[in-house]
């Protein structure tokens, strides 16, 4: 299908596979979208605003402090390759757009053939087909052509930045900035019973004001005075801000019109240096708007689909995009006179180059043919080819692994595509992701390969060895079973599985084929190769302190038990691991937590004390709540008269038993590379497929007991295979 993503610096239209089906995800055929002339211009000018880690540490030296953080997980190499831009991806663009529904994900308020407006960026883009959390759609009524219910995501931004306001009837609001939110919103006062007044350098965009009901306008230079004379002296009620400045300047005027407890609220993106004697003497109170309504920015709502009760969230996102589309019904708000320029798909660029004309348009709207759309995805999943010599070979693999790669986010992109690459004797087939744009972004990456976005086609393709795993963690052991069941080779990233069930489905698979391997890096560092052949065959029980600091936002998905599983699930599998390399076979775990703070749902601090069969002693200490400066990973071993320290395996210091020590310290490696080289060995039948099942299931099934002790308070069985 095509899309239109910002490529080297500019907006172009590509194809990428059609995204697929899925549960709690409206699929959608396009008959609209919205170029919005300020948001979208704006994300061209900047490149798009994403990209790895590095390049948006460069653009903004504010994310400089993570780039230092990508230099200690990753090395100064990898980071210094995508600061460079090797691996700079697609930016997906839109996040307004209406069309008809082809599947429904399962949602009984939605059916195929309805016609609904979507919003979202990454979601609601400029593409012939999308894909969109069911939170973030909404039905349109019969009276609302596709065209008008594009501009519902706009709408809805305009609503939320009235609601801010709290106008009540009659009161006097001024409107700074008369663009296209702007223009809806002074229709959406006007529909609340306000009297508004519109300031705007444009004098065409002040008649169009007029003409939706505003009862005066005024250009910037004349707007205090205007604002105090129209309001009897007494300074208006509101100011509502929808323009864009880099300058404190619009903010502060805007204070200045206003009466005693009067509201300023930005909903553009303005300078917030506030001049604090104008807002003093006023009492005057500063709303911001937060997009759509509650509920943006909050993956449970968007994601997840869980919906805020009525009686406690009046106006959601969801809710605000029904009212704006009853509006548009009712004729209370029009959108048509917005609209200066409308074009099909295939000539977006000419309307991303009308964006900046020195009088650009007030909005741009993109057409498609959703009939062919949905005729496109009734003929079965589509497969894209990133064109190149190495995907064009067919035929006998001649020794080469033929990789899929299901799972294209920013760990596989930035470390295993990179690694496959050079460890040779491998070609990636396929690429499969939920998002087309990120699938192409990957198979570019390799050179070329085919893409995808259901990870089925990946397993049921005859010419694949290996299914390598990076997905989300709530469908490794889904994944992992289909793959081993179909006959294929599997890596899986960390975990194996969120559940006994789930880890359990996965080793039933392996009864007949269990040639799979687990993203457990550390014990091939470098670091922790020396370690363990300094501890050489040992007679004596080890004593095991694992220290990990990775303090982490709320809202990282692995945050969400049911997506990542937690900290104990997601993350410190790898440290128990490491325990069990070191120590053996685990028998039993005790642990306990910090308490879990708002708004978590899964533990995010603990300690685990593992006993080991031997007698050894392993304790991993968890933690989220340090300084995110710190580095992430410390681990002591002793044993027999003997310690060892490894330092982010950077360094190691051995203390032997005559009082002597010594220190090796190397680049940053964790022993990615090494491990999947070792998973490419194993496929060509070279070594066994290590870290195993076994290994697998024995680290999750500590991580299970650490839960289990975590909510009892007892020690608890390893349960083991």
């Amino acid at each position: 299908m095509k899309q239109i993503v910002i490529r080297a610096g500019a907006p172009q239209v590509v194809d990428v596979p059609a995204p697929s089906p899925a549960p709690g995800w409206v699929l959608v055929a396009n008959a609209a979208s919205v170029i919005s002339s300020g948001t979208e211009r704006a994300a061209v000018a900047s490149g798009g605003g994403g990209g790895p880690l590095p390049v948006r540490a460069i653009r903004n030296p504010d994310l400089m402090r993570k780039a230092l953080e990508h230099v200690r997980e990753h090395g100064v190499r990898e980071t210094l390759d995508l600061a460079r831009g090797v691996t700079a991806p697609d930016a997906a663009l839109g996040y307004a757009s209406a069309g008809v529904v082809l599947d429904a994900g399962g949602i009984p308020s939605f059916r195929p053939g309805a016609l609904v407006a979507c919003a979202g960026a990454g979601a609601a883009n400029h593409a012939e087909i999308v894909s969109v959390p069911g939170n973030l759609v909404a039905a349109v009524p019969e009276n609302v052509s596709a065209r008008a219910a594009a501009f519902t995501t706009l709408g809805s931004i305009a609503l939320q930045g009235v609601r801010r306001a709290q106008p009540t009837l009659g009161e006097r609001v001024v409107v700074s900035g008369l663009g296209l939110l702007g223009l809806i919103t002074v229709q959406l006062l006007r529909a609340a019973g306000c009297q508004v007044l519109g300031v705007e350098p444009v004098p065409a965009r002040r008649q169009l004001a007029l003409s939706f009901g505003a009862a005066h306008v005024m250009a910037p230079e004349d707007a205090q005075d205007a604002a105090i004379s129209w309001s009897e002296g007494h300074g208006v009620d509101a100011v509502i801000i929808t323009a864009a400045a880099g300058t404190s300047e619009i903010v502060n005027g805007a204070v200045r019109m206003l009466r005693p407890k009067g509201r300023v609220v930005p909903v553009g993106e303005v300078g917030l240096a506030l001049e604090r004697a104008p807002l003093y003497r006023r009492e005057a109170d500063v709303l911001i708007s937060t997009s759509y309504g509650p509920g943006r920015y909050d993956p449970s709502y968007e994601e997840g689909g869980v919906d805020y009760p009525i009686g406690y969230v009046r106006w959601t996102e969801n809710r605000n995009m029904a009212e704006f589309l009853r509006l548009l019904a009712a004729g209370a708000v029009s959108v048509d006179p917005l609209v200066e320029l409308a074009l099909p798909i295939e000539r977006a660029a000419e309307a991303y180059a009308a964006l900046n004309d020195p009088k650009p348009p007030l909005s741009a709207l993109l057409t498609y043919d959703p009939q062919a759309s949905s005729a496109r995805v009734a003929g079965g999943p589509e497969v894209v080819r990133i064109s190149s010599k190495a995907a064009a070979a067919t035929g006998d693999s001649g020794g080469e692994v033929r990789v899929a790669v299901v799972g294209a986010g920013g760990f596989v992109s930035s470390m295993h595509l990179p690694n496959l690459k050079a460890a040779g004797g491998a070609r990636v087939v396929v690429v499969c992701n939920r998002t087309g744009v990120s699938a192409s972004d990957a198979a570019r990456l390799v050179g070329g390969a085919d893409t995808a976005t259901d990870w089925r086609h990946a397993v049921e393709r005859e010419d694949v060895d290996l299914v390598l795993v990076g997905t989300r963690h709530d469908s490794h052991a889904e994944i992992a079973t289909a793959a081993l069941s179909a006959g294929k080779a599997v890596f899986v990233e960390k975990p194996l599985g969120l559940s006994r069930a789930e880890i359990d489905e996965v080793w039933a698979a392996g009864d007949h084929n269990d040639r799979l391997a687990i993203g457990f890096n550390r014990p091939f560092a470098p670091l922790a190769q020396v370690l363990r052949e300094q501890l050489g065959e040992r007679t004596a029980p080890v004593q095991l302190v694992y220290r990990v600091s990775a303090p982490l936002p709320f809202e990282h998905w692995l945050n969400d038990p049911a997506v990542g599983g937690g900290r104990v699930q997601g993350e410190a599998c790898h440290m128990f691991d490491f325990a069990n390399w070191i120590c053996g076979t685990p028998e039993r775990a005790w642990a306990a937590a910090l308490p879990v703070p708002e708004p978590l749902r899964a533990v995010e601090s603990f300690s685990a004390t593992i006993q080991y069969r031997d007698g050894s002693v392993a304790t991993v200490h968890y933690s989220g709540v340090g300084a995110a400066s710190m580095p992430k990973e410390r681990i002591e071993v002793l044993c027999g008269g003997r310690s060892w320290i490894v330092e982010d395996f950077a360094s190691l210091t051995s203390y032997l038993a005559g009082g002597s020590s010594t220190r090796s310290e190397r680049r940053v490696d964790k022993g990615h590379a090494v491990l999947l080289g070792q998973v490419l060995a194993a496929c060509r039948g070279e070594r066994p497929f290590e870290p195993g099942l076994g290994a697998a299931y024995a680290a999750q099934s500590v991580a299970l007991a650490t839960l289990e002790s975590i909510a009892t308070g007892q020690s608890i069985s390893v349960v083991l295979r």
